[in-house]
């Protein structure tokens, strides 16, 4: 639902740029090639309350992952060159699958964690990006800064029983690049963008026997994108 109410406010912003003038509108659209590196840190803190249940484990990751998206924008000389635009990539990375063994454990409280061999996988989907973006020196250079967000689906085997929810993810981006022509109706582009994600925070599907408690992961995660891409202007 979220993604469906950025895309509408998008295509409205977009239709509310495009009666400032015909004259001075300019379309553009396009496909892109992009290359993603991402820096995770990321903490689990398992079901329970006693000494042995509530462990907590922290794991960092770099993530590298390319993938290609479609986009469109509408500027105006009216206002400067200032344009917006949106872009979307179905897939986005799908992660190594991640398999360790838990030992049986038992806390204070009686509470038991189940031991044996659990499985993590996930992959990101569904990149949403909403931008502006502002030519710079007339030349070609431009900056571009705007809203994110993507869905992290989850797939585990968790020792404990639990199952962890998909989780959205949101966060805003800054960059900048530079675009030229490929004769009177293209143009290529190439571009920087740093991605700051909002904190993640997932939460299990099952409590633990006496108490209200659930395996919890919260993660921080950053990433950096450069992207080539081709497209028309109408």
């Amino acid at each position: 639902m979220k993604k469906t109410n950025t895309i509408l406010a998008a295509v409205g912003a977009l239709l509310m740029l495009s009666v400032t003038g015909a004259n001075s509108v300019e379309f553009k659209a396009g496909v892109s090639a992009n290359g993603m590196g991402a820096y995770a840190n990321a903490k689990e803190t398992l079901k329970g309350s006693g000494v042995k249940t509530g462990r907590t484990t922290n794991e960092e990751a770099v993530i590298a992952t390319s993938y290609a998206s479609l986009f469109a924008e509408i500027s105006s000389d009216e206002i400067g060159g200032l344009g917006i635009g949106i872009s979307y990539a179905p897939d986005v990375v799908e992660m190594d699958k991640e398999t360790r063994h838990v030992a049986d454990a038992t806390g204070d409280s009686g509470n038991d964690t189940d031991g044996g061999v659990q499985s993590v996988d996930a992959k990101i989907n569904d990149l949403v990006s909403l931008y502006l973006t502002l030519p710079v020196g007339g030349n070609g250079a431009y900056v571009k800064a705007g809203y994110i967000q993507a869905t992290m689906v989850t797939n585990e085997s968790l020792a404990t029983g639990s199952k962890y929810e998909d989780v959205d993810l949101t966060g805003t981006q800054i960059g900048a690049g530079y675009e030229g022509s490929l004769g009177d109706s293209a143009f290529w582009r190439a571009e920087g963008t740093y991605q700051m994600w909002d904190d993640i925070n997932a939460s299990g599907s099952e409590s633990d026997g006496d108490d209200t408690t659930k395996n919890k992961i919260t993660a921080e995660l950053g990433s950096v994108t450069g992207t080539l891409s081709v497209g028309m202007k109408f």
